[in-house]
């Protein structure tokens, strides 16, 4: 720091201090503010970049004629579909464990409770009683075997080539009621569905009941599962054929799963 000197003729000894004139206070102060150091101007604080709220965009297939029928081919259907499955089981399995852990627990449920349960009940097409648990509530909320979904994808949808998965998202060959065949705006949407008609359909209660069985003993193999599938097509070797699909492929579907319980 500069060492500002006041002119002798503005001193005085000790002996003779006199109070200094206003005009030498005011020049004092102005050479104090000029010595000191420059104060830091504060800037406004950049605003926090707000995060993305938006939902992420809806999957559709590309166009997988142009990749040539085989491993290519297979790959490109398989990385778009596997995620999808598997985001929508684990959907299924957190319900579930849920469920039982209410199911168990000794406390009263809240009333945020109570209506979720309704609203499961509702989506799952039961009745169930009030402050209870159905056990067809938790043979309905369950995941399905990714590999299972994965033929039975491949197997309606033409390895994801056919003018109904192109157009519709509908790689199940899922109908409406009235026979006619569905459209999706999404293959989640295509994915979510398919389940929830296995969960739900009465077509498919034998499988859900053998699902439960297999899964109390700890695992569920897709095959045993697939061999329920009696309803689900008209043609006699329907069944076979998914096998036979599950047998060639199923170390490639799994190549791009993750650690989802099925």
């Amino acid at each position: 720091m500069m060492r500002y000197l006041f002119p002798w003729c503005f001193l005085s000894s000790p002996s003779r201090r006199r109070p200094l004139p206003s005009a030498l206070l005011v020049l004092s102060l102005v050479l104090a503010l000029v010595a000191m150091p420059p104060m830091a101007v504060s800037q406004p604080a950049e605003p926090r970049p707000t995060l993305n709220t938006e939902p992420a965009a809806a999957v559709t297939l590309p166009d997988l004629r142009q990749l040539p029928a085989g491993p290519r081919r297979k790959d490109a259907f398989l990385q778009v579909l596997v995620p999808i499955v598997e985001a929508e089981n684990s959907r299924l399995a957190a319900r579930r464990e849920w469920l039982m852990a209410l199911a168990e627990r000794d406390t009263p449920w809240t009333r945020a409770e109570r209506e979720r349960v309704t609203a499961l009940c509702k989506e799952y097409a039961l009745d169930c009683e009030p402050g209870k648990i159905n056990a067809l509530l938790l043979k309905r909320v369950a995941p399905v075997p990714l590999e299972m979904v994965a033929v039975q994808a491949v197997e309606e949808s033409g390895w994801g080539t056919s003018r109904l998965a192109r157009q519709n998202n509908n790689l199940f060959g899922m109908r409406t009621s009235g026979g006619r065949y569905q459209s999706f705006d999404s293959l989640q949407d295509a994915v979510r569905a398919y389940l929830k008609n296995l969960n739900t359909h009465r077509a498919y209660a034998e499988l859900r009941a053998r699902r439960a069985q297999l899964s109390a003993q700890g695992e569920v193999p897709p095959e045993a599962l697939i061999a329920m599938l009696n309803d689900y097509a008209t043609r006699a070797d329907y069944q076979h054929v998914l096998l036979s699909l599950l047998r060639n492929n199923a170390e490639r579907i799994r190549r791009y799963a993750g650690d989802t319980p099925a």
